[in-house]
C-alpha cells in the first residue's frame, strides 16, 4: 500500500533529521489548526525493522501537532523501497529549506553531512537545492566559526548574515571578540561589515 493511516504510537521521528529545534507556539498553532480541519497534509514514513517502528521521513512537525491534538492516528505515505541516508537527507533538506524551517547553523550541518555522504562540491549541491552557490558556500563558512559564536546565531542573538561576516575574521579570537562587540552593542550587518574590513585594515 501507498497510503493509509498509522496509530501516532506507532510512528517514531528520525533521530538523523536535520532540524532539531521546534518552535512551540507554532507548534500550538498548527495543532488548534488540525483539531478544526484535520490533518490535511500526510506525513511521509517509512519501516524501520530494528525500531519496530515507522520513523518519520518528511513531517516531524506535523506528527508534533497531531500527538498535541490529542490524535490517535494520521495519514501516512508509506516508502516501500529503502532509501540510502544520502536520499532521505536530501528530501528532508528540499522540506525544510522550502518552509525555511532550519535555523542558520542546523542547515549548515545538513549542508555538510549531505556533501560528505555523497561526496560532492558545494556547487553541486546548490544545483541540487536550486540555491545559489554562495548560499551553500555562506552557510558553511558559520561552521568554522567557535562554538559560543554558533550559539549566539542559533539563538537568534546573531543574524546568519552578520555571522558571514564574522567568518571573514581568520583568527578564532577576533571571531569572538567580533561576536561579542556586535551582541553587545547590537551591530546591524552592514555595521558588522564595516567593523570587519576596519578590522582586517581594508
Amino acid at each position: 500500500r501507498a497510503a493509509g493511516e498509522m496509530l501516532l504510537d506507532n510512528i517514531v521521528p528520525d533521530p538523523e533529521q536535520p532540524r532539531k529545534e521546534f518552535d512551540p507556539g507554532a507548534i500550538e498553532r498548527l495543532a488548534e489548526s488540525i483539531k478544526a480541519r484535520g490533518l490535511l497534509q500526510p506525513l511521509r514514513v517509512r519501516w524501520n525493522p530494528d525500531l519496530g517502528k515507522h520513523v518519520i521521513l518528511v513531517g516531524e512537525r506535523r506528527y508534533r501537532a497531531a500527538k498535541l491534538a490529542g490524535l490517535a492516528s494520521v495519514p501516512c505515505i508509506f516508502v516501500e523501497t529503502e532509501p540510502t541516508a544520502a536520499e532521505i537527507l536530501e528530501e528532508q533538506l528540499v522540506e525544510n529549506l522550502l518552509r525555511e524551517d532550519l535555523n542558520p547553523i542546523e542547515q549548515a550541518h545538513s549542508f555538510r553531512r549531505y556533501m560528505e555522504l555523497v561526496g560532492c562540491h558545494a556547487k553541486d549541491l546548490a544545483q541540487l537545492l536550486k540555491v545559489a552557490p554562495s548560499t551553500v558556500t555562506r552557510a558553511l563558512s558559520l561552521l568554522k566559526l567557535p562554538a559560543d559564536v554558533q550559539e549566539h546565531i542559533e539563538a537568534g542573538d546573531i543574524p546568519a548574515r552578520t555571522g558571514f561576516e564574522i567568518a571573514k575574521l581568520r583568527a578564532p579570537a577576533a571571531q569572538q571578540a567580533m561576536a561579542e562587540r556586535i551582541v553587545s552593542e547590537n551591530l546591524t550587518a552592514d555595521d558588522a561589515a564595516k567593523a570587519v574590513r576596519q578590522k582586517k585594515g581594508r
